[in-house]
């Protein structure tokens, strides 16, 4: 098959699918609240909570990340995988012994369940967040992951996501691998 066979078939295909997104009458729109995904309550622990018992609640609840709450259960951090990658690995240390105090991101940014899930998406990628605190009343409730939104995609479009046939003829060295 030739480039311009090629163009010409995802051309089609663009249309079809242009022509089917405008029959779907529910659906996410990225224009809708925060509110209406699958919100997944907050996991946090206390400041002064050791590396080791962090990383086993991390690990316990399959999660990616937990919020670092004050005395006063205010939310004054935010402890991810990527901080464990970054900050912890590689710098030996006693993680039974060293705090979250000092290896947490302080001040997170937090988005209300009444934000739109567009401005979730520009503030997850813009500040290169997979992980952003939404809050209920004005107190942190609940977390959105990036995985949350593109799995409510996934399930809108289901059907055209698993009847999608397969590519036998792709190849990694055709991304450079």
């Amino acid at each position: 098959m030739s480039n311009s066979d090629y163009i010409d078939e995802e051309m089609q295909i663009m249309e079809e699918n242009q022509q089917a997104n405008a029959n779907i009458a529910a659906g996410i729109n990225i224009e809708d609240t925060i509110s209406t995904l699958s919100l997944v309550p907050i996991e946090s622990v206390k400041t002064s909570t050791s590396l080791a018992d962090v990383i086993k609640l991390l690990n316990s609840k399959d999660m990616g990340c937990v919020t670092i709450t004050n005395s006063s259960a205010d939310t004054i951090g935010i402890f991810t995988e990527r901080d464990i990658l970054r900050k912890v690995i590689g710098k030996d240390l006693d993680l039974s012994t060293v705090t979250i105090d000092n290896y947490m991101t302080k001040n997170p940014e937090v988005l209300s369940e009444e934000d739109p899930i567009a401005f979730a998406l520009n503030r997850m990628s813009d500040g290169g967040y997979r992980h952003i605190p939404i809050t209920r009343n004005g107190k942190v409730g609940f977390m959105l992951s990036i995985k949350d939104i593109v799995d409510q995609i996934a399930q809108t479009y289901r059907k055209r996501v698993l009847n999608l046939p397969p590519n036998l003829k792709q190849t990694t060295s055709q991304y450079g691998g």
